[in-house]
Parts: C-alpha cells; structure tokens; sequence
C-alpha cells in the first residue's frame, strides 16, 4: 500500500497517480500564499503579481493555448504551467507541441509549490479573459441572434488568427508569435472602428429619413 507523503515532499506525479489517496488535499493547497518564484529544473523564475505584467510577458500563440478548457485541476495545472514557463524555461519561441511536451518539467514539482503558483496564474488568465471581455464584446443584435450567430463561436479562435494575418500581412505562425498586447490594440481599433461605421450609417440613415418626410 502507498504511504502518505508529507506535504514538503509532495509532487504533482505523485499526486496524480495516487489521486485517491490524496483527495481533498489541493481544497487545502489552493490557500498556501503564492512565492515570488518557482524553481522549475536548475534555475528559478520569477511569478507574474499582476494581470497587466502576465499579459505583457505572453505572445497571441500562448494566450490561446492558456485559455483553453481542461476537464480536471490538473489538466489546468499543467497548461497554464507548461503555457507561460515553456518559453522562459527554454529561452525558445512559443511552440504548442513542444509545450505540452515541457510538462514532463511540471510534474516532479512539489504541490505546496506548485499549486499556488498555477492557481495564481489561471486567476490572471480569468481577468484577462474578463478584461478582454469588456473591451471588445458587443451584444449580438436581434436580427443576429434570429440568424443563428452562435453558431459562429465555435470558429472565433479560427477568425481571430485570420484576422490578425490579414491586418498584419504576416503567416499565421507568425502571428502566435505576435506580443499578446499587440494583438488586444489590433482588435480593439477594429471594433472601435466598426463601432464608429456603425453609428455613422445610423445616423445617416436618421438624416435621409427626416428629409424625405
């Protein structure tokens, strides 16, 4: 039978393989205070306190693959790790493949490291996510909703990537290498532009409207 580790001596492997017999031990790990640092092989690297140094430190390829969905704790664990450190671990450009490859590095980190750190960083994401959110959602009109422009949703990473292509005039490899800031400036001039058409032709049309009467 598998013996209880101390906390001190916890790893994520370890945790994962034993899950049973550890459960209701990461409601307890979430509440550890987060350090400045995590040492991840030799060399420690420095955690990101605020939302705004987290999302000036990441490129557009990082940003998508952080925020996709994982099933369990764990899978979150390992993809936010593996999606902000693989490239300052590496000193490598952002690769997808290769970053989910650089989680055989998260696993034999100590949970009483590891999880406020990761907990920490899916916090981050969530704002940005949310700052996101309010800077470029605009509220489908009825006629949209009529036309089913949900169903859309699922292609929106797709048109994202097809839109900062095209604006950028660079292949869509390079622009998962694009600073994420500068992608975020990109898409808010857009919208504030298609904002700015939109008002302009309804207050034309409002103009058109009283001459003809």
């Amino acid at each position: 039978m598998e013996r209880i580790k101390h906390i001190n001596k916890l790893t994520l492997k370890e945790m994962i393989r034993n899950v049973q017999l550890y459960s209701g031990l990461s409601d307890g790990l979430v509440q550890l205070p987060v350090p400045d640092s995590i040492k991840i092989g030799s060399k420690r690297f420095t955690i990101p306190l605020t939302m705004e140094v987290f999302a000036s430190s990441i490129c557009y390829g990082q940003r998508l693959f952080i925020a996709r969905k994982e099933e369990n704790d764990f899978g979150s664990i390992l993809r936010v790790m593996d999606g902000y450190f693989y490239p300052l671990v590496t000193k490598k450009n952002w690769d997808e493949d290769k970053a989910l490859l650089f989680g055989k590095k998260i696993l034999p980190l100590f949970v009483k490291d590891l999880y406020p750190v990761a907990m920490h960083l899916i916090t981050l994401v969530s704002e940005m996510t949310q700052r996101e959110q309010a800077l470029l959602y605009k509220e489908p009109t009825k006629l949209e909703k009529a036309a089913g422009i949900d169903k859309l949703n699922v292609f929106s990473e797709l048109s994202s990537l097809y839109f900062l292509r095209d604006i950028l005039k660079v292949t869509i490899p390079e622009v998962l290498l694009t600073p994420y800031n500068e992608c975020l400036v990109l898409f808010m001039k857009a919208k504030t532009e298609a904002d700015f058409q939109e008002n302009y032709n309804k207050e034309l049309q409002s103009i058109n409207k009283s001459k003809t009467k």
